[in-house]
């Protein structure tokens, strides 16, 4: 199956996303809710106002298409297992119903998207380019 979206991209967002992970409290302290939780959060917004990481992550995100972000919701899905491989239609399908503007702050409010994004690719028969 032919995807909406290259390797290439898909690498990118990997690595801004493995960058803005960096930056992100771990669990141990107290308040990783804003990291994780509401996908809009003013709060969320304003801690981030002058955060690289989140803002090239964020554009990056808001720059692909809707045929694009669906094609990167369905991989995270695939990756940690909501889907199959052989679902990947349903998945793609299920992400079409999303509200596009909201998908930006989705992906970015799930834990371990580089990991669920690298291992979709890898179930899609996809390999990691070199940045």
């Amino acid at each position: 199956m032919e995807l909406d979206i290259n390797a290439e991209r898909l690498s990118l967002l990997i690595t801004l996303a493995r960058e803005y992970d960096e930056d992100v409290p771990s669990d141990d302290d107290e308040d990783d809710e804003n990291h994780v939780g509401e996908a809009i959060d003013e709060e969320l917004v304003e801690e981030h106002e002058y955060d690289l990481a989140y803002q090239e992550l964020k554009g990056a995100l808001e720059s692909l298409s809707r045929d694009e972000l669906n094609c990167v919701v369905a991989l995270v899905w695939l990756g940690r297992g909501t889907y199959d491989q052989d679902e990947f239609e349903d998945a793609l399908s299920e992400a079409s119903e999303l509200d596009p503007a909201r998908i930006p702050d989705y992906l970015i409010g799930t834990p371990l998207l580089p990991e669920y994004l690298e291992e979709g690719m890898t179930k899609m028969g996809l390999e990691l380019e070199e940045l």
